[in-house]
């Protein structure tokens, strides 16, 4: 297996997958896909007062990784 680099990352890891009830074609990529992969997002440092919430989500195509407009109801909260 090759190390990974800028030219080849490594896989990303992922929180969380949810199947989709259609297959659609990745805007990125334009592979087609039938599930969704969520990476959470943790804030770990700030300068300054922050309004936004220290947790976060962020949703993925699983072939290329590239972030997709998505939501998800009722794990979007502030904290």
């Amino acid at each position: 297996m090759a190390e990974p680099s800028e030219a080849n990352p490594a896989p990303a890891t992922f929180d969380a997958e949810y199947a989709i009830e259609s297959a659609l074609t990745c805007p990125h990529c334009k592979e087609s896909i039938a599930a969704l992969q969520v990476l959470r997002l943790v804030r770990t440092r700030v300068n300054f007062i922050s309004m936004l919430p220290r947790r976060g989500y962020v949703i993925v195509c699983p072939a290329c990784h590239k972030i997709l407009s998505a939501a998800l109801g009722g794990i979007t909260s502030v904290v």
